[in-house]
Protein backbone atom coordinates (compact mmCIF):
# COMPACT_ATOMS: atom_id res chain seq x y z
CA UNK A 1 0.00 0.00 0.00
CA UNK A 2 1.06 3.48 -0.50
CA UNK A 3 -0.26 4.60 2.75
CA UNK A 4 -0.04 3.18 6.18
CA UNK A 5 -2.17 0.60 7.15
CA UNK A 6 -4.86 1.94 9.82
CA UNK A 7 -5.52 -0.65 12.83
CA UNK A 8 -8.10 0.24 15.32
CA UNK A 9 -7.99 -1.85 18.90
CA UNK A 10 -10.83 -2.63 20.91
CA UNK A 11 -11.18 -4.21 24.47
CA UNK A 12 -13.13 -3.49 27.73
CA UNK A 13 -11.35 -3.11 30.12
CA UNK A 14 -8.27 -2.89 27.34
CA UNK A 15 -5.71 -0.93 29.10
CA UNK A 16 -5.86 -3.07 32.14
CA UNK A 17 -2.71 -5.62 33.05
CA UNK A 18 -4.51 -8.94 32.39
CA UNK A 19 -3.02 -11.36 29.97
CA UNK A 20 -5.67 -10.65 27.39
CA UNK A 21 -5.47 -6.80 27.36
CA UNK A 22 -1.14 -7.26 27.68
CA UNK A 23 -1.52 -9.22 24.21
CA UNK A 24 -3.50 -6.69 22.84
CA UNK A 25 -0.93 -3.69 24.16
CA UNK A 26 2.42 -5.42 23.31
CA UNK A 27 0.89 -5.50 19.48
CA UNK A 28 -0.30 -2.40 19.56
CA UNK A 29 3.04 -1.10 20.65
CA UNK A 30 5.45 -3.01 18.57
CA UNK A 31 3.89 -3.02 15.08
CA UNK A 32 6.05 -0.98 12.33
CA UNK A 33 4.77 2.66 13.11
CA UNK A 34 6.25 3.35 9.68
CA UNK A 35 4.06 0.89 7.53
CA UNK A 36 0.95 0.69 10.38
CA UNK A 37 -1.06 3.71 12.19
CA UNK A 38 -2.67 2.25 15.54
CA UNK A 39 -5.79 3.66 17.46
CA UNK A 40 -6.09 2.05 20.60
CA UNK A 41 -9.57 1.92 22.06
CA UNK A 42 -10.63 1.18 25.54
CA UNK A 43 -12.96 1.27 28.40
CA UNK A 44 -12.83 1.87 32.32
CA UNK A 45 -15.07 -1.12 34.17
CA UNK A 46 -17.97 -0.59 34.07
CA UNK A 47 -21.51 -1.38 36.26
CA UNK A 48 -21.91 -5.49 35.39
CA UNK A 49 -25.78 -6.62 35.22
CA UNK A 50 -25.98 -10.01 35.64
CA UNK A 51 -23.22 -12.22 37.11
CA UNK A 52 -19.77 -11.48 35.73
CA UNK A 53 -15.88 -10.80 36.82
CA UNK A 54 -15.23 -7.55 37.62
CA UNK A 55 -12.47 -6.44 35.65
CA UNK A 56 -9.48 -4.59 36.66
CA UNK A 57 -9.20 -0.40 35.57
CA UNK A 58 -6.56 0.95 33.65
CA UNK A 59 -3.12 0.36 34.86
CA UNK A 60 -1.15 3.66 34.05
CA UNK A 61 2.69 1.81 33.66
CA UNK A 62 0.77 0.16 30.42
CA UNK A 63 -0.97 3.08 29.13
CA UNK A 64 2.24 5.21 28.87
CA UNK A 65 3.61 1.93 27.65
CA UNK A 66 1.25 2.38 24.46
CA UNK A 67 1.64 6.23 24.22
CA UNK A 68 5.22 6.10 24.51
CA UNK A 69 5.60 4.00 21.49
CA UNK A 70 3.25 5.76 19.64
CA UNK A 71 -0.10 4.43 20.14
CA UNK A 72 -3.07 6.67 20.07
CA UNK A 73 -4.92 5.98 22.97
CA UNK A 74 -9.03 6.64 23.22
CA UNK A 75 -11.06 6.63 26.02
CA UNK A 76 -14.75 5.11 25.35
CA UNK A 77 -17.33 6.07 28.01
CA UNK A 78 -19.70 3.04 29.31
CA UNK A 79 -21.95 2.78 32.13
CA UNK A 80 -22.90 -1.08 32.21
CA UNK A 81 -22.42 -3.98 30.26
CA UNK A 82 -26.01 -6.22 30.02
CA UNK A 83 -24.58 -9.67 30.50
CA UNK A 84 -28.04 -11.02 30.93
CA UNK A 85 -28.87 -10.36 27.17
CA UNK A 86 -26.84 -12.08 24.08
CA UNK A 87 -24.29 -10.51 22.59
CA UNK A 88 -23.73 -9.07 25.89
CA UNK A 89 -24.67 -5.34 25.12
CA UNK A 90 -23.13 -2.10 26.21
CA UNK A 91 -25.41 0.28 28.12
CA UNK A 92 -25.37 3.96 27.73
CA UNK A 93 -21.93 4.27 25.55
CA UNK A 94 -20.47 6.75 23.37
CA UNK A 95 -18.41 3.88 21.42
CA UNK A 96 -20.20 4.66 18.14
CA UNK A 97 -19.57 8.42 18.49
CA UNK A 98 -15.65 8.07 18.58
CA UNK A 99 -15.24 5.36 16.46
CA UNK A 100 -16.31 5.25 13.07
CA UNK A 101 -15.42 1.63 11.06
CA UNK A 102 -14.59 2.94 8.09
CA UNK A 103 -11.53 5.02 9.05
CA UNK A 104 -9.91 1.87 9.65
CA UNK A 105 -8.42 -1.08 7.34
CA UNK A 106 -8.94 -3.60 9.94
CA UNK A 107 -9.96 -4.15 13.22
CA UNK A 108 -8.13 -6.06 16.22
CA UNK A 109 -9.93 -7.07 19.55
CA UNK A 110 -9.62 -10.22 22.04
CA UNK A 111 -12.06 -12.25 23.28
CA UNK A 112 -13.87 -15.43 24.27
CA UNK A 113 -14.97 -16.15 20.79
CA UNK A 114 -19.20 -15.68 20.99
CA UNK A 115 -21.37 -12.83 19.35
CA UNK A 116 -19.77 -9.71 21.16
CA UNK A 117 -20.91 -6.08 21.47
CA UNK A 118 -19.51 -3.66 19.64
CA UNK A 119 -18.32 -6.12 17.15
CA UNK A 120 -22.17 -7.49 15.99
CA UNK A 121 -22.50 -3.77 14.88
CA UNK A 122 -19.36 -4.13 12.96
CA UNK A 123 -20.26 -5.39 10.05
CA UNK A 124 -17.92 -3.99 6.98
CA UNK A 125 -14.75 -3.18 8.07
CA UNK A 126 -12.49 -6.79 8.01
CA UNK A 127 -12.60 -8.17 12.08
CA UNK A 128 -8.92 -9.94 13.32
CA UNK A 129 -9.90 -11.93 16.18
CA UNK A 130 -8.06 -13.26 18.92
CA UNK A 131 -9.90 -15.81 21.34
CA UNK A 132 -8.39 -15.93 24.98
CA UNK A 133 -10.84 -18.59 26.39
CA UNK A 134 -13.19 -21.41 24.60
CA UNK A 135 -16.17 -19.71 25.59
CA UNK A 136 -18.31 -19.57 21.97
CA UNK A 137 -17.69 -19.23 18.34
CA UNK A 138 -18.81 -16.64 16.17
CA UNK A 139 -18.41 -16.98 12.02
CA UNK A 140 -20.02 -13.38 11.59
CA UNK A 141 -19.01 -12.79 7.36
CA UNK A 142 -16.12 -9.83 8.43
CA UNK A 143 -14.15 -11.62 11.27
CA UNK A 144 -11.43 -11.76 8.62
CA UNK A 145 -8.83 -14.20 10.61
CA UNK A 146 -8.90 -15.90 14.02
CA UNK A 147 -5.76 -15.99 15.96
CA UNK A 148 -5.25 -19.11 18.48
CA UNK A 149 -2.79 -18.50 21.05
CA UNK A 150 -2.03 -22.55 20.96
CA UNK A 151 -3.01 -25.43 18.71
CA UNK A 152 -5.12 -27.05 21.55
CA UNK A 153 -7.64 -24.46 21.88
CA UNK A 154 -7.71 -23.77 17.87
CA UNK A 155 -8.74 -27.54 17.44
CA UNK A 156 -11.14 -27.39 19.74
CA UNK A 157 -13.02 -24.46 18.47
CA UNK A 158 -13.00 -25.95 15.16
CA UNK A 159 -14.75 -28.92 16.17
CA UNK A 160 -17.49 -26.55 17.79
CA UNK A 161 -18.12 -25.43 14.45
CA UNK A 162 -15.48 -22.73 14.11
CA UNK A 163 -14.26 -22.10 10.63
CA UNK A 164 -10.82 -23.70 10.46
CA UNK A 165 -10.25 -21.58 6.60
CA UNK A 166 -9.77 -18.19 8.69
CA UNK A 167 -8.23 -19.77 11.59
CA UNK A 168 -4.20 -19.62 12.43
CA UNK A 169 -2.56 -20.11 15.76
CA UNK A 170 0.09 -17.10 17.34
CA UNK A 171 1.55 -17.22 20.49
CA UNK A 172 2.13 -14.55 22.52
CA UNK A 173 4.33 -12.01 21.81
CA UNK A 174 6.40 -11.34 24.71
CA UNK A 175 8.38 -8.13 25.28
CA UNK A 176 11.17 -8.77 27.93
CA UNK A 177 11.84 -4.85 28.93
CA UNK A 178 15.25 -3.97 29.80
CA UNK A 179 14.59 -2.94 33.30
CA UNK A 180 16.84 -3.27 36.53
CA UNK A 181 15.94 -6.36 38.50
CA UNK A 182 17.96 -8.43 40.79
CA UNK A 183 17.42 -11.97 42.57
CA UNK A 184 15.76 -11.51 46.06
CA UNK A 185 17.71 -14.90 47.63
CA UNK A 186 19.81 -12.99 49.79
CA UNK A 187 16.89 -9.95 50.99
CA UNK A 188 14.43 -13.26 51.89
CA UNK A 189 17.62 -14.88 53.47
CA UNK A 190 17.20 -17.60 50.73
CA UNK A 191 20.73 -18.38 49.78
CA UNK A 192 21.56 -22.22 49.15
CA UNK A 193 17.27 -23.08 49.25
CA UNK A 194 15.71 -24.62 45.93
CA UNK A 195 13.04 -21.43 45.66
CA UNK A 196 9.49 -22.97 43.88
CA UNK A 197 6.21 -20.29 43.32
CA UNK A 198 4.44 -18.66 40.93
CA UNK A 199 2.79 -15.01 40.86
CA UNK A 200 -1.04 -14.93 40.49
CA UNK A 201 -3.74 -12.56 40.55
CA UNK A 202 -6.22 -12.29 43.67
CA UNK A 203 -8.75 -14.19 41.95
CA UNK A 204 -10.48 -16.97 44.92
CA UNK A 205 -12.21 -18.40 41.49
CA UNK A 206 -8.93 -19.58 40.04
CA UNK A 207 -7.36 -20.88 43.21
CA UNK A 208 -5.87 -24.40 42.88
CA UNK A 209 -5.00 -26.28 46.31
CA UNK A 210 -2.57 -28.76 44.10
CA UNK A 211 0.22 -26.82 44.34
CA UNK A 212 0.91 -26.13 48.44
CA UNK A 213 -0.76 -29.52 49.04
CA UNK A 214 2.64 -30.68 46.89
CA UNK A 215 4.91 -28.68 47.93
CA UNK A 216 3.48 -29.49 51.98
CA UNK A 217 5.06 -32.86 51.32
CA UNK A 218 8.25 -32.52 50.14
CA UNK A 219 8.99 -29.25 52.17
CA UNK A 220 12.40 -29.54 54.39
CA UNK A 221 15.02 -26.86 55.87
CA UNK A 222 16.37 -26.36 52.07
CA UNK A 223 13.50 -25.66 50.46
CA UNK A 224 11.33 -22.55 50.07
CA UNK A 225 7.86 -21.42 48.59
CA UNK A 226 6.89 -17.71 47.08
CA UNK A 227 3.69 -16.34 46.34
CA UNK A 228 3.58 -13.28 44.53
CA UNK A 229 0.14 -12.29 44.74
CA UNK A 230 -2.45 -14.77 45.01
CA UNK A 231 -5.93 -14.94 46.80
CA UNK A 232 -6.73 -15.53 50.50
CA UNK A 233 -7.53 -18.83 50.05
CA UNK A 234 -3.71 -19.70 49.10
CA UNK A 235 -2.72 -17.80 52.79
CA UNK A 236 -5.39 -19.69 54.48
CA UNK A 237 -4.09 -23.19 52.63
CA UNK A 238 -0.66 -22.38 53.64
CA UNK A 239 -1.94 -21.83 57.39
CA UNK A 240 -4.26 -25.16 57.57
CA UNK A 241 -1.21 -27.26 55.99
CA UNK A 242 1.00 -25.89 58.65
CA UNK A 243 3.71 -24.91 56.19
CA UNK A 244 6.70 -23.37 57.65
CA UNK A 245 8.61 -22.20 54.77
CA UNK A 246 6.80 -20.18 52.80
CA UNK A 247 6.71 -16.37 51.40
CA UNK A 248 3.91 -14.33 50.65
CA UNK A 249 4.64 -10.99 48.54
CA UNK A 250 2.21 -8.27 47.31
CA UNK A 251 1.04 -8.41 43.88
CA UNK A 252 2.47 -6.19 41.58
CA UNK A 253 2.65 -4.98 37.99
CA UNK A 254 5.74 -3.49 38.48
CA UNK A 255 8.13 -5.40 35.52
CA UNK A 256 11.35 -4.98 37.80
CA UNK A 257 9.18 -6.43 40.94
CA UNK A 258 8.18 -9.44 39.14
CA UNK A 259 11.89 -10.48 37.24
CA UNK A 260 13.34 -10.18 40.60
CA UNK A 261 10.74 -11.96 41.63
CA UNK A 262 11.21 -15.09 38.71
CA UNK A 263 14.76 -14.44 39.36
CA UNK A 264 14.16 -15.89 42.46
CA UNK A 265 12.91 -18.60 41.71
CA UNK A 266 14.68 -22.35 40.73
CA UNK A 267 10.92 -23.85 39.66
CA UNK A 268 8.03 -21.94 38.58
CA UNK A 269 5.31 -24.30 40.47
CA UNK A 270 2.02 -23.17 38.63
CA UNK A 271 -1.79 -24.14 39.93
CA UNK A 272 -4.62 -23.22 38.59
CA UNK A 273 -8.25 -24.36 38.63
CA UNK A 274 -9.11 -23.20 35.56
CA UNK A 275 -6.01 -24.28 33.26
CA UNK A 276 -4.59 -22.33 30.95
CA UNK A 277 -4.99 -21.60 27.20
CA UNK A 278 -1.73 -19.91 27.27
CA UNK A 279 0.24 -17.92 29.86
CA UNK A 280 2.38 -14.22 29.64
CA UNK A 281 3.12 -15.74 33.28
CA UNK A 282 4.42 -19.17 32.35
CA UNK A 283 5.98 -17.41 29.01
CA UNK A 284 8.42 -15.17 31.12
CA UNK A 285 9.05 -17.98 33.80
CA UNK A 286 10.58 -19.92 30.33
CA UNK A 287 12.45 -17.13 29.39
CA UNK A 288 14.23 -16.63 32.75
CA UNK A 289 15.06 -20.14 32.19
CA UNK A 290 12.28 -21.42 34.72
CA UNK A 291 11.53 -25.24 34.91
CA UNK A 292 7.76 -25.57 34.78
CA UNK A 293 5.34 -28.11 36.80
CA UNK A 294 1.55 -27.71 36.81
CA UNK A 295 -1.37 -29.66 36.70
CA UNK A 296 -4.25 -30.26 34.02
CA UNK A 297 -7.48 -28.65 34.42
CA UNK A 298 -11.26 -29.90 33.58
CA UNK A 299 -11.56 -26.30 31.71
CA UNK A 300 -8.62 -25.42 29.35
CA UNK A 301 -5.45 -27.59 29.32
CA UNK A 302 -3.40 -25.17 26.52
CA UNK A 303 -0.55 -25.46 29.09
CA UNK A 304 0.17 -28.51 28.61
CA UNK A 305 1.49 -27.51 24.82
CA UNK A 306 2.82 -24.29 25.64
CA UNK A 307 4.99 -26.24 28.27
CA UNK A 308 6.16 -29.36 25.66
CA UNK A 309 9.65 -30.16 27.26
CA UNK A 310 10.56 -27.22 29.39
CA UNK A 311 8.72 -29.16 32.53
CA UNK A 312 5.96 -31.25 33.31
CA UNK A 313 2.19 -31.70 33.81
CA UNK A 314 0.60 -33.76 36.43
CA UNK A 315 -2.62 -34.78 36.92
CA UNK A 316 -2.74 -35.09 41.32
CA UNK A 317 -1.00 -34.15 43.97
CA UNK A 318 1.26 -36.69 44.72
CA UNK A 319 2.57 -36.92 40.86
CA UNK A 320 3.25 -32.49 41.51
CA UNK A 321 4.94 -33.65 44.86
CA UNK A 322 7.06 -36.63 43.08
CA UNK A 323 8.43 -33.81 40.64
CA UNK A 324 8.83 -31.12 42.73
CA UNK A 325 11.09 -33.35 44.87
CA UNK A 326 12.91 -34.58 41.46
CA UNK A 327 14.07 -31.32 40.46
CA UNK A 328 15.15 -30.52 44.06
CA UNK A 329 17.58 -33.15 44.74
CA UNK A 330 18.76 -34.30 40.83
CA UNK A 331 20.70 -31.28 39.60
CA UNK A 332 21.09 -31.94 36.22
CA UNK A 333 17.23 -32.60 35.63
CA UNK A 334 16.90 -29.12 36.56
CA UNK A 335 19.38 -28.23 34.09
CA UNK A 336 17.99 -29.71 31.33
CA UNK A 337 14.20 -28.55 31.87
CA UNK A 338 15.75 -25.01 32.51
CA UNK A 339 17.91 -25.17 28.93
CA UNK A 340 14.85 -26.61 27.58
CA UNK A 341 12.60 -23.57 29.38
CA UNK A 342 15.01 -21.22 27.11
CA UNK A 343 14.96 -22.87 24.09
CA UNK A 344 11.23 -22.86 24.23
CA UNK A 345 10.81 -19.34 24.89
CA UNK A 346 12.78 -18.09 21.83
CA UNK A 347 10.58 -20.66 19.44
CA UNK A 348 7.19 -19.57 20.55
CA UNK A 349 7.32 -16.15 22.62
CA UNK A 350 9.85 -14.25 20.82
CA UNK A 351 8.88 -10.98 20.32
CA UNK A 352 10.03 -10.22 16.63
CA UNK A 353 9.00 -13.31 15.65
CA UNK A 354 5.56 -13.21 16.34
CA UNK A 355 5.03 -9.75 15.91
CA UNK A 356 6.79 -10.04 12.16
CA UNK A 357 3.96 -13.14 12.00
CA UNK A 358 1.09 -10.71 13.14
CA UNK A 359 2.17 -8.19 10.89
CA UNK A 360 2.51 -10.24 7.82
CA UNK A 361 -1.26 -11.41 9.13
CA UNK A 362 -2.61 -7.92 8.75
CA UNK A 363 -0.99 -7.45 5.33
CA UNK A 364 -2.95 -10.62 4.14
CA UNK A 365 -6.16 -9.28 5.58
CA UNK A 366 -5.83 -5.73 3.51
CA UNK A 367 -5.22 -7.28 0.53
CA UNK A 368 -7.61 -10.33 1.10
CA UNK A 369 -10.00 -9.26 3.90
CA UNK A 370 -12.79 -12.14 2.79
CA UNK A 371 -11.28 -15.25 0.86
CA UNK A 372 -13.62 -18.28 -0.12
CA UNK A 373 -16.87 -16.12 0.60
CA UNK A 374 -19.39 -18.46 -0.65
CA UNK A 375 -17.95 -20.84 2.20
CA UNK A 376 -18.14 -17.98 4.87
CA UNK A 377 -21.80 -17.24 3.91
CA UNK A 378 -22.79 -21.19 4.42
CA UNK A 379 -20.83 -21.23 7.80
CA UNK A 380 -22.40 -18.02 8.64
CA UNK A 381 -25.89 -19.44 7.53
CA UNK A 382 -25.16 -22.89 9.66
CA UNK A 383 -24.45 -20.52 12.74
CA UNK A 384 -27.64 -18.80 12.51
CA UNK A 385 -30.11 -21.90 11.82
CA UNK A 386 -27.72 -23.41 15.18
CA UNK A 387 -28.42 -20.75 17.67
CA UNK A 388 -32.26 -20.53 16.24
CA UNK A 389 -33.35 -23.83 15.82
CA UNK A 390 -31.62 -25.87 18.85
CA UNK A 391 -33.23 -23.71 21.00
CA UNK A 392 -36.58 -23.60 19.27
CA UNK A 393 -36.90 -27.11 19.00
CA UNK A 394 -36.14 -27.42 22.90
CA UNK A 395 -38.82 -24.82 23.10
CA UNK A 396 -41.43 -26.94 21.06
CA UNK A 397 -40.56 -30.68 22.55
CA UNK A 398 -41.06 -29.24 25.93
CA UNK A 399 -44.44 -27.83 24.87
CA UNK A 400 -45.29 -31.16 23.77
CA UNK A 401 -44.56 -32.93 27.33
CA UNK A 402 -46.08 -30.32 28.58
CA UNK A 403 -49.62 -31.26 26.85
CA UNK A 404 -49.07 -35.10 27.22
CA UNK A 405 -48.64 -34.35 31.08
CA UNK A 406 -51.85 -31.90 30.79
CA UNK A 407 -53.92 -35.19 28.90
CA UNK A 408 -53.34 -37.47 32.18
CA UNK A 409 -54.55 -35.53 34.50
Amino acid sequence: MDRKIRVAFVKYCGLSSGGTEKFLQTIAANLDKSRFEVDYFYTEPARIIGEGINHNGTDIVRADYLRKHGVNIIEVKLDAVDLTKRTYPWVSTDFFDVFNENDYDLIQTGRGGYPEYPFTKICNTPIVDSLHLLAGVDNQYNISRVIHITDWSRRIWERKGGDKMRSVVIYHPMEIQAVPFHSLKEELGLVGKTVFGFHQRNDRNIFSEIPLAAYKKIENSNTHFILLGGSDKHREQARALEISNITFLDYTSDISRIYSFLTTLDVYAHGRKDGEVNSTAMAEALHFGLPIISHTSDIHNGHVECISNAGVVVNTVDEYAEVIHKLQNDTDYLTTLSENAKVRFNEKYDLQTQIKLIEDLYTSVVKDPFPHPLRRKITAWRLRRFLVYIPMKIVSLTIKKIQKLIKSI
